[in-house]
């Protein structure tokens, strides 16, 4: 697991792109597709992003205390049982 920050785009309604940036914790790094857990309206959940999308390690960033704060986050807007059971896997 690391975490990273990752730039994602997506069309919009009336035609144009939307990007945005966001901080996520790297579960697993697949040959078409990278899977992260990052909270999102619907509470901590795990997502698939195609490798395309650009992203950035944060060396320095500890992994327990992403964990601590994911789970914390989890517990207040709810969490999938995916997301939770990847977070309790120690890497």
């Amino acid at each position: 697991m690391i975490v990273i920050t990752i730039r994602t785009e997506s069309k919009t309604s009336d035609g144009g792109i939307e990007s945005s940036i966001r901080t996520a914790l790297m579960v697993e790094e697949g040959r078409k597709y990278l899977h992260l857990i990052w909270p999102d309206s619907g509470g901590i959940r795990i997502r698939k992003v195609p490798r395309e999308f650009k992203y950035t390690e944060l060396p320095d960033y500890p992994i327990a205390k992403a964990k601590k704060t994911l789970r914390l986050c989890g517990r207040k807007f709810g969490i999938t049982k995916a997301a939770k059971k990847a977070l309790r896997v120690t890497a």
